[in-house]
């Protein structure tokens, strides 16, 4: 996977503090270059107002030589590492669209976020602008939660539903494993469906119904990978897919989730959300999710 460019959202919290911390790392890494982007959020009715239209002109101004002052230490550190970097300012009445489409008119090799976590009411009445862009981004986007600290990648976890979508997730794991040395796992999570009627009573795992059932797996686990590939791990687990990676990757230690997104829009992801985006709210550990 070609990483020269970078792009890091920032909006000074302690989210995009540790995207930025992170971006550095990968930056020296890879000799790449990093962009800092903010996006100054407009209201319609101040906008609309033709007479505050210039007292808010200058309000915003002000907003953005304060960014530019704020831009200045992550700078200085990156001079300090010999890493090359620029900052860019946007304006927009929505941040989410405002980066999505700047995003995706570019030629950025990857995007890394920090990410809030919101679940449950939170989550719906604010919703969240780093799932906004992990949904519609065509750049790959990795995101960061604030409680991360590691600045290494040894362990690399990588959930396989055998589409083409995650075979893609597998190639550029590959490439990740070799620039860092570090350990793959390929997981692949069996779906169990259930009616939510008896979701309270007990029913026989399918390994249990099946004896063979693991076996298979990981020998197509294997053979979707491309051969057995030295040093890595498959295993399989049952359950929800989205619940089974998160709670894999806690439990054993992964310092990254590399996964693909299907993308769904509309009133499919409605219905149906998504594992990656979930993962991507859950994980302890960053995930880097390709685009579609």
């Amino acid at each position: 996977m070609k990483i020269a460019k970078i792009l890091v959202p920032v909006d000074f919290s302690e989210f995009s503090e540790k995207a930025v911390a992170y971006a550095l790392y990968l930056a020296e890494k890879y000799a790449a270059h990093i962009t800092l982007l903010h996006a100054i959020v407009l209201h319609y009715e101040d906008i609309e107002e033709a007479q505050k239209f210039k007292e808010y002109e200058k309000l915003v101004e002000i907003q953005e030589k304060h960014t530019l002052q704020q831009f200045q230490k992550h700078n200085q550190q990156a001079d300090r590492q010999g890493i090359s970097i620029d900052s860019k300012i946007l304006r927009g009445i929505s941040a989410a669209d405002a980066l999505l489409e700047f995003i995706n008119g570019s030629d950025y090799d990857l995007v890394i976020m920090g990410t809030h976590g919101r679940t449950g009411i939170k989550k719906w009445l604010y919703g969240s602008v780093t799932e906004k862009v992990v949904q519609h981004s065509t750049v790959p986007v990795l995101t960061i939660h604030s409680a991360w600290e590691k600045l290494t990648i040894e362990k690399i976890l990588v959930p396989v539903d055998f589409s083409e979508y995650s075979k893609k997730a597998v190639e550029a794991a590959l490439d990740f494993a070799k620039q860092f040395n570090a350990r793959m796992v390929f997981l692949h999570v069996i779906a169990q469906e259930v009616h939510p009627a008896y979701y309270a009573t007990s029913y026989d795992s399918l390994f249990i119904m099946d004896p063979h059932l693991q076996e298979r797996s990981i020998k197509n686990l294997k053979e979707f990978t491309g051969g057995e590939i030295k040093s890595a791990e498959y295993f399989t687990r049952e359950g929800r897919a989205y619940k089974e990676i998160v709670e894999y990757a806690k439990e054993n230690q992964c310092d990254l989730i590399l996964m693909a997104t299907r993308g769904l829009t509309g009133l499919e992801h409605l219905l149906i959300g998504s594992n990656t985006e979930r993962v991507v709210r859950l994980a302890h550990c960053p995930v880097l999710t390709l685009e579609r």
